[in-house]
């Protein structure tokens, strides 16, 4: 026995029958529909309502639960899907942690409707990645699943069978396999066919419609093969040299690589000028020996240049720089 409280419930729906129902993820909480288009999320250890929400005031005919979040989706009799967005404590959510403290609730996100054929909905659940919504209709005369993006809630794919009322439908829990369920028993299995491309693994494959038969040649695995003319060839040597061939064309064809020729580029130009004789230039720092002094560095370095540059001139003087 569930025991619904009057300061979380509307009295309206209080009374209301229950028409479905569903565990939530990890199984603490359970969430029940009415025919009063009411939905209680109830503790399962305390059997008591946490959360309730109205829906609509049509009854709610489908629930189920999202197999990679904590959202719920329902279906009702005013042919609406609803995907509702559930907070609840201790419950993690694909968009955030909930935090301790947060008051419960079940807010709808998405509303989905057929708003041409205006279809009643047989089952509604969630695809294996928790991001489409699967649902199939209830018509007599049609045996069809429609896929829809659970955030947009745009139609995304109709899988259409036989002309046979459906009565449910399933989801895999891991794959894209659905299953739906005929009037007449007969169980259909929805999936797709991968197309293999050979050409992808093999260029220049060509795909047979169908079987061709060859007749093989009784020299194709001969050494040698006798000629019309009488001359004989050696296939091997024949294969060999082909090879060779088609590895000088290609040696032929590359292209000679100059790495002693560079050309100035200024983007890796570290000079200001515009000229182009201006070369790369690598800025080197001297460091000085610590044993030695400044003075004695800078002697050296003048004992090892002079100062002065001593410049001859036609009638033999020299002068001094």
């Amino acid at each position: 026995q569930i025991l619904i409280s009057a300061e979380s419930v509307d009295q309206k729906t209080k009374a209301a029958s229950s028409t479905c129902c569903c565990f939530g993820k990890k199984g603490i909480y359970a969430f029940f529909g009415t025919s009063k288009g009411a939905i209680h999320a109830v503790h399962t250890a305390t059997l008591e309502v946490t959360c309730s929400v109205k829906l609509s005031s049509s009854a709610v005919n489908t629930v189920a639960r999202n197999p990679r979040g904590s959202d719920i989706v329902t279906s009702s009799s005013d042919r609406i899907l609803r995907v509702c967005e559930v907070y609840l404590p201790g419950q993690e959510t694909r968009r955030k942690v909930v935090a301790a403290g947060t008051p419960p609730s079940i807010t709808v996100i998405t509303k989905i409707q057929d708003i041409v054929n205006r279809v009643h909905w047989a089952q509604a659940l969630f695809s294996s990645s928790g991001d489409y919504i699967v649902s199939g209709i209830q018509h007599k005369a049609e045996h069809n699943i429609y896929i829809w993006d659970k955030l947009s809630g745009s139609l995304v794919k109709m899988l259409t069978g036989p002309n046979e009322l459906l009565e449910d439908c399933a989801v895999h829990p891991l794959r894209a396999i659905y299953a739906s369920v005929s009037t007449f028993g007969i169980i259909y299995m929805w999936t797709r066919v991968p197309q293999q491309n050979w050409n992808a693994f093999a260029p220049g494959f060509r795909e047979l419609e169908e079987n061709i038969d060859y007749t093989e040649s009784e020299d194709i695995f001969d050494r040698r093969i006798v000629q019309e003319n009488g001359g004989t060839v050696d296939c091997v040597l024949e294969r060999i040299l082909q090879d060779a061939h088609a590895v000088a064309g290609a040696d032929e064809t590359e292209m000679d690589i100059d790495v002693d020729i560079t050309d100035n580029d200024p983007l890796f130009s570290d000079s200001d000028s515009q000229s182009e004789d201006d070369g790369f230039v690598i800025p080197v720092r001297v460091e000085c020996d610590d044993k030695l002094p400044p003075t004695t560095v800078l002697s050296e370095l003048e004992a090892q240049q002079p100062l002065t540059n001593d410049v001859p001139t036609e009638s033999g003087q020299t002068i001094t720089e």
